[in-house]
């Protein structure tokens, strides 16, 4: 999405929503001791010291990633009799054999079909974090105790993935509080996700599953209840309190309601006169037909696991004369596998003394961006960015691993200003480069400020550090003192790093400061930390740290 009981309603409470695979302390309750019946388990019994059966699912995130090496694991564990049935969510009857809640979850049974072991496989990926390694490995150390005559340590845990529950059966009617009568997906449900979601949930964009069918939103009722309920999809994280955006995606109480319900009331189809027009996306660029587009030399090769260092690409434009830009699109061919793309310009050797260092991104910004679930950049008529006479761009790529190996050849798209650009657009990086975040600390405060030279307009916001983020504001800090606090993210969250744009620009006096509050957390409560043992220090790597406060603004053209 664009982008549960008492349960979910503790984790919308949270202040981080990253869920790693916690130890079950009653593993009696979800089956273990017990035996296993079905008739369709015993041939897989009968030759095996053990067995192993993995629930996944082609379009949930974490199960993909998983997908490599419980392939490993089979290889690995065969000679030692161990077999593995690794089985898809769709499968009825063995996910209502075993009860399973998760797209992740692993089952070990021994000989007699007693149910051993349930839960996470480990503890490299969970819900909104991904580490280089994991720290816990629940089915190994299952698998080796079993096979030595012992038992496991840990029995049971909580698995990441995606929610594979039904609805309880025979629920028909709708919670206190929420919607009352018949919910249905045409006439309630549709126009929601039309307008929140199937930007991004639709054949060839970031979503994992489309949306603009019934039956593919049906067969994912239960996810879209979980993350809808943990105000986890659509992705937006900025306090209302604070701030108006053209991009604002959140769900209103009101249409979160109206999900949960039709959910929970068996996720009817409804009346197909009932279903709002269809939307119509444009076919491959959203900017219309760029005057002009250029893509990587060749396709980068993305391989299916690890963390990969961020990739440096240059393309030659070839221009012959200056060009003012009004829109622009950064547009990967393998969408799943790019995180993120910054693209700077590089002046000709004439003309370097007008270029602003490429620093990474830091202080001098970047000309174009994308990150997971934005749309492209269109300026205001009469504004705009330079692209120079014999100019290069050079290609900042972040691919991350999804479980399947890729190739991307990203490109940029570029439309020319149609007439006079009088104000430029900036975009200024407001860095603090000197953060050293404590080991342990789960709450470290920095700041970064810049002060306005001249008069300008702002346009946007974008925070940015890595996974030890914790919370990102803005605050303006006028001439005579006052403050305003422009932008409050008491959320972050690394994966979908949201450009806040202003519903009205934001006129500012020269002199204006901006003040950037960052807090981080580099404490073992972090599952994405990869070491709370070590102080972090500023650095591009996500495994290193940084304080950026990107802003977009205009000001006029000398």
């Amino acid at each position: 999405m664009r982008t549960c009981a008492a349960f979910l309603a503790l984790l919308a409470l949270q202040d981080d929503l990253k869920q790693a695979p916690t130890v079950i302390d009653k593993p009696g309750d979800r089956g273990v001791g017990k035996k296993v019946k079905g008739d369709a388990l015993a041939p897989l019994l009968a030759d095996s010291k053990l067995l192993v059966v993995a629930f996944t699912a082609p379009d949930c995130p974490v199960a993909k990633l998983y997908k490599p090496k419980l392939g490993r694991l089979e290889k690995e564990y065969a000679p030692k009799g161990v077999r593995f049935l690794v089985v898809s969510s769709d499968d009825a009857a063995l996910t209502a054999l075993f009860e399973a809640r998760r797209t992740t979850e692993a089952f070990v049974l021994d000989p007699a079909g007693v149910l051993r072991y349930r839960g996470a496989v480990d503890d490299q990926y969970g819900i909104g974090y991904m580490r280089d390694a994991p720290t816990k490995t629940y089915l190994i150390d299952a698998l080796e105790a079993l096979l030595a005559g012992k038992q496991p340590a840990v029995l049971a845990t909580e698995a990441p993935g995606c929610a594979i529950e039904p609805a309880p059966a025979g629920k028909t009617s709708a919670p206190a509080g929420r919607p009352t009568g018949k919910v249905t997906f045409h006439k309630d449900v549709e126009p929601i996700f039309h307008k929140r979601c199937v930007e991004c949930h639709r054949p060839g964009e970031i979503g994992p599953f489309s949306l603009l069918t019934y039956a593919k939103a049906k067969a994912s009722a239960a996810r879209i209840k979980e993350v809808v309920s943990q105000r986890r999809m659509p992705p937006w994280h900025a306090d209302p309190k604070h701030g108006e955006w053209k991009n604002d995606r959140a769900l209103t109480k009101e249409e979160l309601d109206t999900v949960v319900s039709w959910v929970d009331s068996g996720a009817a189809q409804g009346e197909s006169k009932d279903a709002p027009p269809a939307r119509k996306f444009p076919e491959g660029w959203q900017i219309g037909t760029p005057d002009a587009v250029f893509k990587l030399p060749r396709p980068e090769k993305v391989p299916a696991e690890g963390m990969i260092p961020y990739r440096y690409i240059r393309v030659t434009t070839g221009l012959k004369e200056d060009k003012w830009v009004q829109a622009v699109e950064v547009r990967p061919s393998a969408r799943a596998v790019v995180h993120h793309v910054l693209v700077f310009v590089q002046y000709p050797l004439n003309r370097l003394k007008e270029q602003p260092p490429i620093d990474g991104g830091l202080f001098n910004g970047y000309f174009a961006i994308m990150v997971p679930g934005e749309s492209p950049m269109m300026y205001p008529e009469g504004t705009g960015k330079l692209v120079p006479a014999g100019a290069s761009l050079v290609f900042q790529i972040h691919y991350t691993a999804t479980g399947e190996a890729a190739e991307d050849q990203t490109a940029i798209g570029l439309v020319w200003a149609k007439g006079p650009v009088k104000q430029e657009v900036v975009t200024r990086g407001i860095v603090n480069q000197l953060i050293r975040i404590p080991a342990g600390a789960s709450n470290h405060r920095e700041e970064a400020n810049f002060t306005f030279s001249s008069d300008a307009r702002i346009l946007s916001f974008l925070p940015h550090m890595h996974v030890r983020g914790k919370s990102f504001r803005y605050t303006l800090v006028g001439p005579d003192g006052k403050e305003e606090i422009l932008l409050d993210v008491p959320r972050y969250d690394f994966n979908w790093q949201t450009c806040y744009r202003a519903k009205e620009p934001r006129a500012v006096k020269a002199g204006t400061k901006i003040r950037a509050v960052a807090h981080f957390d580099n404490s073992k409560g972090n599952p994405a930390n990869p070491d709370p043992t070590k102080d972090v220090r500023f650095g591009q790597q996500t495994w290193e740290e940084m304080l950026i406060g990107y802003i977009d603004f205009v000001k006029e053209i000398p």
